[in-house]
């Protein structure tokens, strides 16, 4: 917290008074009732003083004329520093998550979707995950398994877990001892490749297989090749954008249709991930922190995932200013932490 953000204890009380207050009611709320509700030990009076002033720094604002007072975004902000750091998760929210990452869980790609679904159930808020870098995956086990006549079915295994499958065709020439024999030279060759370059890897040693298996091996590359452009677009998982429907804590249907719509682009969910890979914690992003216009009216709380230093993914929740950042930020947290012990058991 800069020191130009430093408030006295009594301006600071009622600071956090006002926004405990608004996140729970989404009512602008008044002197009386803060003074009344919040046992500060003092009277309307003086809170109203406090109010004033805090509104002159720009932490809280009036609505509307003869309303009472909701937070701004520096409000929001002293709050988060202030009090949202060192908070826990309900009894109920932590035994949910712990229960979902005891599951055994063998593909990764299924488990990160319903990491960012039970993210998004346990907030109420869009969730979304960053999947790993592909290059971080390695091939463990490949496999051409004879489907009927021309029809191959491709098995790559990766040491996360990953599981690919693929049908390629293959000359109908192409009996079950050469099958075999092609089966044991991608393992020779590909066994211990990063996925990403797997198909390269393969294709630099084609002319090392027998002429009759050539073109079975160029439809396995081919196959991956087309598997690795597809997965790029679907690293990124959203899940709960639903619930920016059904937020009444945004000012407005329009707001709610621009959020979605940002949402709705690759390139803005990733600038809105971007930044937790650089940092080893939660981060929170509130209003006009936010450099995509669409999401300023928007707080975003994102956290690496990952060994300690070794981030591998971020994740995060997406909602209104007027979110509940202790659940929020605890809940964030958690899930990161799970899901990079998982990852972890899993060797990435």
């Amino acid at each position: 917290m800069t020191e130009a953000l430093q408030l006295d204890p009594r301006k600071a009380a009622v600071l956090r008074a006002v926004v405990s207050h608004y996140v729970g009611s989404g009512e602008p709320v008044g002197s009386k009732t803060i003074a009344e509700r919040f046992n500060l030990g003092v009277s309307p009076a003086t809170v109203r003083n406090e109010m004033a002033a805090l509104e002159d720094a720009g932490f809280i604002y009036q609505p509307h004329t003869s309303a009472g007072r909701v937070p701004t975004d520096i409000g929001y902000r002293y709050f988060v520093d202030a009090w949202a750091r060192d908070v826990h998760l309900p009894d109920e929210d932590a035994r949910r998550i712990r229960r979902f990452f005891t599951e055994p869980r063998w593909e990764l790609e299924e488990a990160l979707r319903e990491t960012a679904a039970l993210l998004s159930r346990v907030t109420n808020h869009a969730a979304v995950v960053f999947a790993p870098a592909l290059d971080r995956s390695v091939v463990r086990h490949v496999e051409l398994v004879r489907l009927s006549g021309d029809r191959v079915m491709l098995v790559l295994v990766t040491d996360s877990g990953r599981v690919e499958n693929h049908v390629v065709m293959v000359p109908e020439t192409v009996d079950d001892v050469q099958l075999e024999q092609a089966n044991e030279m991608l393992n020779r060759i590909v066994i211990g490749a990063h996925l990403e370059t797997a198909a390269d890897t393969i294709a630099a040693a084609v002319e090392r297989f027998p002429l009759e298996l050539r073109s079975a091996v160029e439809s396995v590359v081919k196959a991956l090749k087309e598997e690795l452009s597809q997965r790029e677009t679907e690293r990124v998982y959203l899940e709960g954008a639903s619930n920016i429907v059904d937020e009444e804590k945004f000012a407005d249907l329009e707001t709610v249709r621009g959020v979605i719509g940002a949402l709705e682009h690759r390139r803005v969910v990733l600038e809105v991930l971007a930044g937790a890979l650089a940092g080893d914690r939660v981060s929170v992003r509130i209003g006009s922190e936010n450099s995509v216009r669409q999401m300023q009216f928007c707080s975003v709380i994102t956290a690496p995932y990952g060994s300690t230093g070794h981030a591998l993914g971020s994740l995060g929740v997406v909602g209104p200013t007027r979110m509940d950042y202790n659940r929020g930020i605890a809940t964030v947290h958690e899930v990161a932490a799970a899901l990079g012990r998982m990852l972890s058991h899993l060797g990435l």
